[in-house]
């Protein structure tokens, strides 16, 4: 019996001191304050279909509340926190993204109490590609006779159906005519859509005025 005992007891008492310290450090979890905590964290969309835009406005974050350990609510970092939005397998249409406790990115000892918004209303569309023509655009008022060539004349753009079908040209940034001669060059740019992107031309424009003298 004593051999039996006495047998690695280097190991069995390395193995009981482990088993000792796991111990305390269950009981002493268990013994922590459960506290509760909101934070604000980033709204991250994810796995949009390669032929489909978000043409709706998005929250930028959302108001996640969680529980746990007192430590472990005191210690939680609210920039390495994201609510995901994974739309793989998405098609046009409107829909309302239904937030989850398994899309917060939070540590693993917090539990997600509630989320705000947890629906998000959201419209997906098929991305088309169209060629519009240029359109310069004065200030002010340009006067009578007045004649402008853009070159090139026309851009490429891509973005959401509904919104390439309600134009018929891109304008470009204002171009001042005050202290201009009759006739001039200027390179310009063209002016920004937040929802739609140009493919070309890559570079500023340029628009040619010519002015017919006042008869």
């Amino acid at each position: 019996m004593r051999s039996f005992l006495t047998r690695n007891a280097g190991l069995k008492g390395l193995a009981l001191g482990l088993s000792v310290l796991l111990w305390f450090s269950i009981t002493g979890r268990r013994r922590q304050r459960v506290s509760e905590r909101g934070y604000v964290v980033p709204l991250a969309v994810v796995n949009v279909p390669s032929d489909l835009v978000i043409s709706s406005p998005l929250p930028d974050t959302v108001d996640v509340r969680l529980r746990g350990p007192f430590t472990a609510i005191r210690l939680a970092d609210p920039a390495k926190m994201e609510a995901v939005m994974d739309l793989t397998g998405s098609s046009p249409g409107e829909k309302v993204y239904n937030l989850t406790p398994d899309d917060i990115n939070a540590p693993e000892d917090l539990e997600v109490v509630s989320i705000h918004p947890s629906a998000v209303p959201i419209r997906i569309e098929t991305i088309v590609r169209r060629q519009l023509p240029i359109a310069p655009r004065f200030t002010p008022r340009p006067p009578p006779g007045l004649k402008a060539r853009v070159d090139p004349p026309t851009a490429l753009v891509i973005g959401p159906r509904s919104r390439l079908q309600t134009l018929d040209s891109i304008a470009t940034d204002p171009i001042s005519l005050e202290g201009r001669p009759p006739n001039f060059s200027v390179p310009t740019t063209l002016a920004l859509d937040p929802s739609i992107r140009i493919l070309r031309p890559r570079r500023a424009v340029i628009v040619s005025v010519h002015r017919s003298p006042a008869p």
